[in-house]
Parts: C-alpha cells; structure tokens; sequence
C-alpha cells in the first residue's frame, strides 16, 4: 500500500506557490498539501491546500518545527526574495534560507526520504549573445544583479545539500514568466494595467523602456507542470531550464495588446524604465527537460497575454 503523500509548498502565498497549489491540487488529488508562507494565512485560498503554517524561512528552528511537524515526502521550494534592498537580503532568504530548508530536512531522518524542487532564475545566467543561443544548461553563470547572485548562491546551496546531505533536490531554472495573476511590476502586466489606467483616463499614453530585447515567456500554468514533473522525474543535483523555447519581442507584445484593446494607444519610451544593461534576446533550450519527462509547453505567449487582459477586463 502506497503512503500518502505530503507535499510541502514553500512561498505558498507568491504568484508562482498560488499557481503551484492549484496544480497540484488537481495533480495529487490525494495528497495532503501544506503550505507556508511568509504572511498571515489567506482566508480567500485556504480551499488550495489542507495545512498552512506561517514561516520566517531566514529561522532554523521555525524550519525545523515545520518540517518535523509536515513530514513531508515532496517539497516544492519556491520561498524567495525578487524585489530586496540590499544583496544581504537577498542573500539572507534565497540562499541562507534554502540552507535553513535544507538542513531540517536532512535532520529529521524522514523515510520516505523527501524528493525536493526548487525553482531557480535564469537571471543568473546573466549577459548572453546571440552565439550562445539557445541558451543550456551548459552556459556558464554570470549573474549581474543582487537578485541573481542571490539565486546563483541559492543553486549552489542546493547542490551542495545533494551532495553532502543526501537529499534528492532537483533545480528548476525558469525563464520569464507570464499569464494570470502575474505582478503588476512586471511584463506585460504592467503594460495591460497602464492600459487600464488610459481607458480610465488616469493616462494617455503607454510609459515603456526599451521595446526590442526579445525574452523567452512561459506561461505560469506552464511553469508549474514542469516543476511538478520535475518533483517525479528529475535528476538529483541536475538543473534543467523551464521555459517555452522560443522568444518573443516586448514591441511584439504591445502590438499584441493593442490589439486586443481594439484602438491605438501613444507610447513613450520612459529613461526611468530602460535598465542599463540590456541583453538583445534570451531563449532557452529546454531539450533536457522534454527529454527527462513527458512535460511539453502548451500556451503560446499570445494565448497567456489574452488570459491576462481577459482576468483584468472582464
């Protein structure tokens, strides 16, 4: 007789844990979820998971506690920093955190031991040019920003525990991500909400950065079916890109939204929205996970940019 499982979910009250609960509530429909995150629990998604804990992830002990209490069999890790103020902070919950995650659970000699996913960043990846593409698992790191040194800390972390632990953890480096209930900070959210700001009359034009670079989307749905395949299937210590494949220019999504806003809008390049270092296009080669599960993309960009305009004009 097989044994429950207990699925752990880490940043369970971000865009990627909410996502991640809804899957996998249809995906182990007779798993136990737990779930923790770093606020108070949500009253409006308790119907996705059986057990919320609230949890500093930067506290070993309050780690420790979870995890002897969870006794989880899979973990999905996606607790972390994308928006900090200093690179110790990032560094305080990306990388120091997982450690945290990491020890309790090779401490608590838990049998069935746990196969663990953690979601990783290909900004660590940092500039690429136009030889290196589509981008591998190969390619060297060269993190540029706090944020993705702290996500390189956080990979290293994770493969040290592999190896010197004994845990089963494999790392899912995604690419950008899109679709519904996606940051407002973020592209093309932050396109579709500006658009709304002019049907509203609060503006009258688009405020953009540089509209060439081309970026590999996945779709959010996408993205947590790939972990979730990668829970059962991956290999421990491998990384193994999450992405769609191909790439697509923010230009060619703003067409996109004007036209399913159906009329024209102004845009004005914005000197505050153009980052300093620009990388012309990133794509992912996710050869070596469709060739480790049986996990294949299955929305396009414009189909995850219609889901997104829909969730705010409906």
């Amino acid at each position: 007789m097989t044994a429950m499982q207990r699925v752990l979910t880490t940043g369970a009250t971000g865009f990627v844990g909410n996502w991640m609960l809804k899957h996998l509530r249809q995906t182990r429909p007779d798993a136990k979820l737990w779930a923790a995150g770093d606020v108070p629990e949500p009253t409006d998604a308790a119907a996705m998971y059986d057990e919320y804990r609230r949890l500093d992830i930067r506290d070993y002990q309050a780690a420790e506690a979870l995890v002897r209490e969870c006794r989880p069999t899979h973990v999905c890790h996606l607790a972390g920093l994308v928006n900090a103020p200093s690179l110790s902070d990032y560094l305080a919950v990306n990388a120091v955190g997982s450690d945290n995650l990491y020890r309790a659970l090779a401490g608590a000699e838990l049998d069935p031991a746990p196969r663990i996913v953690q979601i990783g960043s290909a900004a660590a990846y940092g500039p690429v040019g136009p030889e290196d593409l589509p981008i591998t698992e190969a390619q060297p790191l060269a993190p540029l920003s706090p944020y993705a040194l702290s996500k390189v800390a956080q990979d290293y972390v994770a493969a040290g525990a592999a190896r010197t632990l004994g845990l089963h953890i494999v790392l899912g480096r995604v690419f950008n991500i899109m679709g519904p209930g996606q940051p407002e900070s973020l592209v093309p959210m932050t396109f579709i909400r500006q658009f709304a700001d002019v049907r509203g009359g609060k503006a009258d034009c688009l405020r953009v950065g540089l509209t060439s670079p081309r970026r590999d989307f996945a779709d959010i749905r996408d993205v947590v079916a790939a972990l979730d395949a990668l829970l059962d299937r991956g290999g421990s210590g491998q990384v193994y890109n999450i992405g769609s494949g191909s790439d697509v220019s923010v230009q060619e999504i703003i067409d996109e939204l004007m036209r399913l806003n159906g009329a024209a809008v102004p845009v004005e390049i914005d000197q505050a929205r153009v980052r300093p270092v620009a990388v012309k296009c990133v794509r992912a080669d996710i050869t070596k996970l469709t060739s480790a599960t049986d996990w294949r993309p299955r929305f396009n960009w414009p189909d995850s940019l219609e889901a997104m305009w829909r969730e705010v004009f409906s």
